[in-house]
């Protein structure tokens, strides 16, 4: 029996079934290029405000470059370092990449890639050539050729060595070949991925809570590491998309504006002492879900790249999962992973298990319950008696404009006025309790003052008119009672008046149609013809 040997087919997992999204090789590749500038920025070779990661996707070449100006790789140890796969040196705590296969997942997505490096103080740089096509038919199952994933990813590399200048420090990929249809080449999309996942900066102009965001979390010692990457030769920079607004509502017709009004912040240790994450919670209107899939839910980080996507937070709400997943779409925020035991896992879609990320779950999902029960709930509650309370004072407006026009043609019509106000009472009163109490609980922020105090004047004015306008009803005269001239009879006016009475009632859904009827006939028998 011979020994035990890790099968090719390793390899293909290692590069097209380790990700569900082809643009997660572009995370894996910034990964390594951050984790490449702070090692550059801690060997004092490069100062961070110089760093730069760049990235030029060229369709019509189908080439995609992405190149750093890290601490690259010496050319003494490049062959050996490039080669190795899962022996990755870096720890998993401070560096975000640890298991040493990320750069492997360009080669499920293009016909040749190269690995181009240098290290400072060298006069080399180091070339690695994987033939990506050849790689394919080495792991078809029919081909013999090789059997071991090191033998097959060996077969596949070529490396070459240049020179270069001796204080050039960098790592680039290169990408040929790059099928259209894996969306690697549209670069709008990739941009707005990079800008979701990527450990970018906010854009301080477009979203005024980015200062007070970055403040709490320096105050608290831990920083947001961010990393400058620029799209194309302009150097466009590339940021999150957090703004001073979002749309909210799936659907056009309940398309609003929500303002991010404020930020929360939350701070947590572990058990152990050590501290366990970092966030911040965007206070909107929470008018309903927020539109952006890029901007909607409570997002984790760790080392500032996004762990999972818009709905990994939803199971945190600790209810049924679709409500945990409805939740989770009316906020905006991020929550920083801290504790060096809650590791992502290889995927990158969610974290170890493990003792830790058990208490994770556990804190994070009372404070869920609590922000669904304050905000969701309490503010969406809130917003909607404080908007129904505007249309009610609307509606009784237009009943005290139809009264005073002559819209009482009939008993009935006078009945059904009557109680359309005592309803219109009865809701006002309801939706006023709700706003009052949401002032008392502090759920409104103070930049909202002005328009609820407006909306609760106009309903004190509404309310007092009430009692007139009941009794202006009561006793109004049929609107009917004079539209005809004195040259018509008793009875003629009597059937005039059952006339449009019948009209009221039979268009009772539809009163515009029933006005212009009435309108009409007045206008015919405004002249009494013989």
């Amino acid at each position: 029996m011979g020994e035990p040997v890790a099968g090719k087919f390793l390899l293909e997992i290692l590069t097209k079934g380790m990700y569900s999204n082809p643009m997660h090789v572009y995370r894996e590749y910034i990964q390594n290029a951050s984790d490449s500038i702070d090692k550059a920025v801690k060997a004092g070779v490069l100062e961070h405000y110089n760093a730069e990661i760049h990235i030029y996707i060229e369709p019509k070449d189908n080439q995609v470059i992405i190149k750093d100006n890290g601490l690259g790789i010496s050319c003494k140890i490049a062959e050996t370092k490039l080669l190795s796969v899962g022996d990755s040196d870096k720890d998993g705590i401070v560096e975000r990449g640890f298991r040493g296969i990320g750069r492997l997942g360009g080669l499920a997505y293009a016909d040749k890639v190269q690995f181009i490096t240098s290290a400072p103080g060298e006069s080399t740089k180091t070339i690695m050539t994987c033939d990506c096509i050849r790689m394919r038919q080495l792991l078809q199952k029919s081909n013999k050729e090789t059997s071991s994933i090191m033998e097959t990813f060996t077969a596949i590399s070529e490396f070459d060595f240049f020179n270069e200048q001796t204080n050039a420090h960098y790592f680039e990929v290169r990408m040929f070949g790059v099928p259209t249809e894996s969306g690697l080449l549209e670069e709008n999309s990739v941009i707005r991925y990079l800008a979701e996942t990527a450990p970018v900066d906010f854009d301080g102009q477009a979203f005024s809570q980015a200062r007070k965001i970055k403040e709490f979390f320096e105050g608290k010692g831990y920083p947001i590491p961010c990393y400058k990457i620029y799209r194309g030769s302009r150097k466009i920079p590339v940021y999150k998309l957090y703004s001073r607004s979002m749309s909210t509502g799936l659907q056009a017709r309940t398309k609003e504006t929500d303002y991010v009004r404020d930020v929360e912040f939350i701070y947590q240790n572990a058990s152990d002492g050590k501290p366990l994450y970092i966030g911040w919670l965007a206070i909107t209107d929470f008018s309903g879900s927020i539109a952006d899939e890029v901007l909607q839910g409570i997002r984790f980080r760790k080392g500032n790249i996004l762990i999972g996507n818009n709905a990994t937070f939803a199971k945190f709400f600790l209810t049924t999962e679709r409500e945990g997943q409805n939740a989770n779409k009316m906020f905006a925020g991020e929550i920083h992973i801290l504790h060096e035991a809650l590791l992502p896992n290889s995927q990158r879609d969610d974290f170890e298990p493990n003792e830790i990320y058990n208490e994770l779950r556990s804190i994070l999902g009372e404070w869920a319950r609590t922000i669904n029960k304050n905000y969701r709930r309490g503010t969406s509650e809130a917003n909607s008696a404080l908007k129904k309370l505007a249309e009610i004072n609307e509606e009784q407006n237009q009943l005290e404009v139809q009264v005073n026009s002559g819209a009482i043609t009939s008993d009935a019509k006078r009945e059904k006025i009557a109680e359309d106000l005592e309803r219109i009472a009865h809701r006002r009163q309801t939706e006023e309790n709700k706003v009052r109490k949401a002032l008392e609980q502090g759920i409104f922020d103070s930049e909202r003052k002005s328009t609820i105090e407006k909306t609760l004047s106009q309903t004190e004015t509404a309310t007092k008119k009430i009692s007139v306008l009941s009794t202006k009803i009561i006793n109004a005269d049929y609107a009917t009672k004079k539209d005809l001239p004195t040259s018509y009879s008793r009875d003629e006016r009597n059937l005039y008046q059952r006339i449009i009475a019948v009209i009221d009632d039979f268009f009772a859904s539809d009163p515009e149609t029933a006005v212009k009827l009435r309108k009409t006939i007045k206008s015919e028998l405004s002249v009494k013809k013989k």
